[in-house]
């Protein structure tokens, strides 16, 4: 995906997912950049993915579990 179409996407998807009531940092937006460039596969994103839940005590911004 060209640089500049996966910017567009990522600025979507956060718009998208704060009006949602999502807080979206940017290690958030680092973590899907790596993995749509293939930096990062899909096994090693869902994995960075789960350090971050863990280190935040699996708690989310979308209510209460």
């Amino acid at each position: 995906m060209p640089r500049k179409q996966l910017e567009k996407a990522l600025k979507s998807a956060k718009a998208s997912m704060e009006a949602s009531g999502f807080h979206i940092n940017e290690q958030h937006t680092d973590l899907v950049r790596r993995n749509l460039s293939g930096e990062l596969t899909d096994e090693e994103f869902n994995k960075e993915v789960m350090k971050l839940v863990k280190a935040k005590g699996g708690q989310n911004d979308g209510g209460s579990t």
